[in-house]
């Protein structure tokens, strides 16, 4: 029998499909992370804070994953809601907002909470004896850090506002306070707080120590930065295999514990561990957090730890190791050129100096830097004074030579 207009293929009405939630959208956003997935994250999260719009923990989700990857204005929209939904639950979303926040005062506002927030999640895990105490003690030392660093910076920015205010100005009698040395005394007291504190939740991270350096080095007391720069990089700094000429050591440093000590390993054909760097997608690799903290410093931080040293140290000897194993680690940082080169420099070793300083300009080019970038002019006016004392150093030279090739010809004419 023919079948009418109305009939509907398969022989009856459809079961309608089955409606995803929002929680199942959840742990489709949380299984693609794992496989670094993150746009198909970002629209599952978006999806599941659609349905369920008041739900802290996808928002806090969300607002995480854009805080990395972006929109920044969206991330700090959907972090906001969730401090007004549950203010006083959930560190995480303020430390996203100190980072985000463009104005310092907000900023700093919402590191500060998220500090209260994650001391009182603390020593309710420390009460309870709790696995997670542990984890959150570096989490608290970091947070303290960030927190005393954006004190830190703030002072300076305050300081530099009132030098320039005072500019055209008449200088100051002797005796008047100095603006910038006591802007950074307003803070110092909180700021030696704070450090003390990060000490205390993790003794074994040596950000605490590099922070007291650079606050001791604004304060001008340059002895005691460096005594505290110290004592942070012996918690992860390991004297490469070199001796202070250049030329391979004994079995000293090297392939000690430490960031150095790996970078040489790695140099010296350790396909092993080659094999299970970070981003092989092996799930080593993705394992807790305790083995990437058992890494060492980032590279950011040995970096300012090297810029400090040039800064602090009177020998450029530690300064350079620290600048070679950044390199050896990773050669496409231009900072990280500029700064051997700057310490080979300030080393009077102005050959090498030239040497490192032509293979950043390189990377420059590799990387399209163009001559009116700021990096670039950089680069050019170390290269000036390199010049200038390569010229100086060969005049020197030829002068020596001229005074010895004429002590020798009044020797033999005495001789004579």
């Amino acid at each position: 029998m023919a079948k009418g207009k109305g009939a509907k293929k398969g022989g009856g009405p459809r079961a309608p499909a089955a409606r995803v939630t929002a929680q199942q959208l959840y742990e489709q956003a949380q299984l693609a992370l794992q496989y670094n997935d993150y746009d198909s994250a970002r629209t599952a999260f978006r999806k599941a804070t659609k349905m369920d719009p008041k739900n802290v923990e996808y928002l806090d989700a969300l607002g995480a994953l854009l805080a990395e990857i972006g929109p920044e204005d969206e991330a700090i929209e959907v972090l906001k809601k969730s401090v007004s939904l549950s203010p006083d639950l959930g560190y995480e979303k303020y430390l996203y907002l100190g980072q985000l926040l463009e104005d310092p005062n907000q900023a700093v506002a919402a590191i500060r909470k998220g500090v209260q927030v994650l001391q009182t999640q603390h020593a309710a895990a420390q009460a309870a004896s709790s696995s997670a105490a542990a984890g959150l003690s570096k989490v608290l030392s970091g947070a303290l850090c960030s927190l005393s660093e954006m004190l830190l910076h703030q002072s300076i920015q305050q300081q530099q506002q009132e030098q320039q205010g005072q500019e055209g100005q008449q200088s100051q009698p002797c005796g008047e306070r100095t603006p910038g040395v006591s802007v950074v005394q307003e803070v110092a007291e909180e700021v030696d707080r704070l450090l003390a504190l990060a000490s205390a939740a993790d003794p074994s991270s040596p950000e605490p120590g590099q922070a007291l350096a650079s606050l001791r080095y604004e304060q001008g007391r340059t002895s005691e930065a460096l005594e505290a720069l110290r004592r942070s990089m012996a918690l992860w700094y390991t004297p490469s295999s070199k001796d202070e000429d250049g030329s391979e050591g004994g079995d000293e440093g090297g392939n000690g514990v430490g960031p150095r000590g790996a970078a040489a390993a790695a140099a010296d054909g350790d396909e092993e561990m080659l094999d299970a760097s970070p981003g092989d997608g092996s799930e080593d690799s993705d394992d807790g957090s305790e083995d990437d903290q058992d890494e060492g410093p980032s590279y950011e931080f040995r970096l300012e730890c090297a810029k400090l040293l040039l800064e602090l140290d009177e020998t450029t000897t530690t300064a350079i190791d620290v600048l070679e194993g950044l390199i050896e680690e990773d050669d496409r940082v231009p900072d990280a050129w500029h700064l051997l080169a700057l310490s080979y420099y300030s080393g009077h070793q102005y050959s090498e100096a030239a040497a490192v300083l032509a293979k950043g300009q390189a990377l420059l080019t590799s990387l399209g830097a163009g001559p009116g970038d700021e990096i670039t002019g950089t680069f050019a006016d170390l290269e000036s004074a390199i010049q200038e004392a390569l010229a100086l150093e060969q005049q020197h030279q030829q002068q020596g030579a001229a005074v010895a090739a004429g002590l020798g010809g009044g020797g033999e004419a005495i001789g004579q």
